[in-house]
């Protein structure tokens, strides 16, 4: 009887640690799986070039820092730069003069023209005016061109430099 007891304890035991052991093998299973999958996840721009037979090609032409951007997450205030374009309205010598003609031509395309971010720069020895945040030259040029019919402009051209990225 005594020994009849210890079996059945022992097969208690037995399944006991059994169930636990496969517990954990499920639970690591899991997590592997998970982590796996996070990682073999791509973003849009990869997901979306990828060849599928049958199905038309996308190609998609970005520069390198908005496809490393895309899926991280934003924290409000914090501003993300990557290289781009902006329109030049603005440009003077180091003077006093330049700096508020700078300044009331950044006033004027708040007033006149508010669809986008003017910049009073300062990069010795001149001071400029810039308007808006462009990733692609032709983007930038479409603006300029706008502004310039407008003929209130002595020079404007477009100027390639670091942007900051609207959310």
């Amino acid at each position: 009887m005594v020994q009849l007891s210890r079996l059945r304890t022992s097969k208690v035991l037995s399944t006991h640690s059994s169930n636990l052991m496969k517990r954990a093998i499920l639970s690591i299973s899991a997590i592997l799986f998970c982590a796996f999958t996070l990682s073999a996840q791509n973003n849009i721009v990869n997901e979306l070039q990828r060849d599928v037979p049958g199905k038309g090609k996308v190609k998609i032409t970005q520069p390198a820092g908005l496809t490393s951007l895309m899926g991280s997450i934003a924290v409000k205030g914090e501003k993300r730069q990557v290289e781009g374009y902006r329109v030049l309205v603005y440009s003077g010598n180091n003077s006093r003069a330049a700096r508020d003609e700078a300044n009331k031509m950044a006033q004027f395309m708040r007033e006149n023209f508010p669809g986008a971010e003017v910049y009073v720069e300062f990069d010795p020895p001149v001071r400029s005016c810039q308007y808006g945040d462009y990733r692609t030259r032709e983007e930038a040029e479409a603006v300029m061109y706008k502004l310039k019919a407008t003929k209130k402009f002595k020079e404007i051209s477009v100027k390639k430099g670091i942007i900051n990225l609207p959310y």
